[in-house]
């Protein structure tokens, strides 16, 4: 009798609906082998200019590493810390310190600077809605400037939850814009 009185009671409890206020994590740059990112120029959005593929996922001193190659044979060695996306490694060198690429928890206004060779700084803008060739997104940009004399111009880059980058802007100008993505499978 106890055993159906517990069954009766769990069952209800199993299929209970996900509660309004539950929040899954966002996440501006998904990582899981296999993900998959093709990009197209403004000038020619029909045809793929640029490939980022996550090809190998490590578990280094409790933080996932993830190295992800692009087109041209660049690397990046990703490092994913409690939801925060930071840039460990480019083309083989090493970022002493990683600096943050993206968090789950940045909002405008934000800014915070990357201690790499060029001396970045990094500011959330407002979420806005962004068309490219793969649909239209609500993405976060963050502008990435040099803060040296002559380091180059401002790139803004796009982030979208669950996407990741959909569009990047140079000095201005639209340079990527996502034109379809594949979801790897998490190991």
């Amino acid at each position: 009798m106890r055993t159906l009185l517990l069954l009766a009671v769990a069952a209800p409890l199993a299929a209970a609906p996900v509660p309004k206020d539950f929040q899954r994590p966002v996440n501006y740059h998904p990582m899981a082998v296999g993900d998959k990112r093709e990009f197209a120029s403004p000038t020619n959005p029909d045809a793929v200019t640029q490939v980022r593929e996550v090809t190998a996922v490590a578990v280094v001193d409790g933080a996932k590493h993830y190295t992800q190659v692009l087109t041209g044979g660049q690397t990046s060695v990703l490092k994913a810390e409690k939801g925060v996306v930071y840039m460990a490694e480019q083309n083989g060198q090493k970022m002493d310190p990683p600096y943050k690429v993206v968090a789950p928890d940045m909002k405008e206004g934000d800014t915070w600077e990357c201690k790499d060779p060029t001396g970045m700084t990094r500011t959330v803008g407002k979420a806005e809605k962004i068309t490219v060739p793969a649909g239209t997104f609500t993405a976060v940009p963050v502008t990435i400037r040099s803060v040296r004399p002559g380091g180059g111009s401002d790139v803004v880059s796009w982030y979208a939850d669950g996407v990741g980058l959909v569009r990047q802007d140079t000095g201005g100008q639209p340079t990527l814009l996502l034109k379809a993505a594949t979801d790897g499978k998490e190991k």
